[in-house]
């Protein structure tokens, strides 16, 4: 019984104090949406734009066009924010278009009679379908000035589409290839017939424009968007345009609209797969820093921008020396760290590091001293103030 008084009581009086608790709100917002006014597509275009916080304003920015921006532009920034964060792919910024009339600007045009089943639904239902030229001259003349002259980009561009977008990802690249670097397609709407599938490859590879890269999936649904796919896949097998590179993957364990998240990831991923240096044990017992910041150059040389070395890579490699008892290379790795990363605290503190495990104690408190002091002007967490100060200590118990 007197449970249940207790119980009554704790019910009948915290209910005013918890109902009286003062609760702050506050929004959060991801990007920002700006309106181009069109003369060419005579309309308004919404246009969602991201960029990590964590790129700095003076940082150049590849871009990545998402079609139908409405339905992914979530998604899609949150993954990129995620990869550019931990160094998976360079800086980027994404720009994601909204759409206003799908089967008009990313269909392409019926040429003569209809020779599909699908091609003869879309022009019965849709006669004003087909104007994909039209929308990529709006991107080309209107959408890609206005982010270059608004933003820092480097001239590396990517273009996403899903479904009827990806069917445009594809018209893209065999009409207009120049446009973009990289396509990613993600169970792209089987549009063309066997034969005008087979011709606008051959006129692709007939007519190369600098080199492109393609990744191009499809998912659970089976039917036309598989089979659209895979004769894709042969024809580019057939005609093996030297000008393109291109990857393939099945998402059987997902539906049409749930593909889209693996696949932003994966194939984001799969375009900069040569980001990260793999490091090896003879690279640790033979090489210098040299061979990493060589790699990274042929890097910069293959994309036509500057792509820094991920801080994993300058870790990953000193550790690799030291276990070799290549201290004296392992310092130098770690130097050219803090020299690429001159405001991160972790770079100091790993060559701190470097330095005690050489015996070089003055030099360990000085740099551990600094990693200090960045993360304070950095606001870093309290735990990793407090852990560094006790590093600091611990080096200066070494003199």
């Amino acid at each position: 019984m007197k449970t249940i008084l207790s119980l009554i009581f704790i019910l009948t009086f915290s209910t005013p104090f918890l109902s009286h608790a003062k609760i702050n709100t506050t929004g959060i917002s991801i990007g920002k949406k700006v309106i181009l006014q069109s003369k060419i597509l005579n309309e308004e275009r919404p246009i969602s734009i991201f960029i990590p916080d964590t790129v700095k304003d003076d940082q150049p920015l590849y871009v990545i066009y998402l079609l139908d921006g409405v339905e992914h532009f979530h998604t899609a920034s949150g993954v990129i924010k995620s990869l550019v964060d931990y160094e998976q792919i360079p800086n980027a910024m994404l720009v994601g278009i909204d759409t206003t009339h799908r089967v008009r600007d990313y269909l392409p045009k019926v040429q003569g009679e209809p020779k599909t089943e699908f091609q003869t639904f879309v022009k019965n239902k849709w006669p004003e379908a087909g104007q994909t030229d039209n929308f990529l001259k709006f991107v080309s003349d209107e959408l890609m000035p206005y982010i270059n002259s608004n933003y820092s980009t480097n001239g590396y561009n990517t273009l996403i589409g899903h479904s009827n977008a990806g069917t445009l990802a594809l018209y893209t690249l065999v009409n207009q290839p120049e446009l973009f670097n990289n396509y990613i397609a993600i169970s792209p709407n089987s549009w063309w017939s066997d034969e005008e599938l087979k011709n606008n490859i051959i006129k692709y590879t007939k007519n190369p424009k600098g080199a492109q890269e393609l990744f191009i999936s499809v998912a659970s649904e089976g039917a036309r968007f598989y089979t659209g796919v895979l004769n894709t896949l042969v024809n580019l097998e057939q005609q093996t345009p030297s000008q393109l590179t291109w990857e393939y993957k099945h998402y059987p364990a997902f539906t049409h609209m749930g593909t889209i998240l693996p696949a932003l990831s994966d194939s984001l991923i799969h375009l900069f797969r040569d980001l990260i240096f793999k490091v090896t044990d003879e690279h640790g017992k033979f090489s210098d820093v040299s061979l990493i910041t060589g790699y990274y150059q042929a890097l910069n040389d293959k994309y036509g921008f500057d792509v820094k070395i991920p801080q994993d890579v300058f870790v990953e490699f000193a550790h690799n020396q030291q276990k070799f008892g290549n201290t004296a290379k392992a310092i130098a790795t770690l130097k050219r760290f803090t020299r690429d990363y001159p405001n991160a605290a972790y770079s100091h503190m790993r060559l701190s590091q470097g330095y005690t495990a050489n015996k070089q104690f003055k030099e360990a408190v000085t740099s551990m001293k600094h990693a200090l002091e960045l993360a304070k002007k950095n606001s870093r967490d309290p735990l990793l103030i407090d852990a560094l100060q006790d590093m600091v200590k611990k080096a200066q118990a070494n003199l």
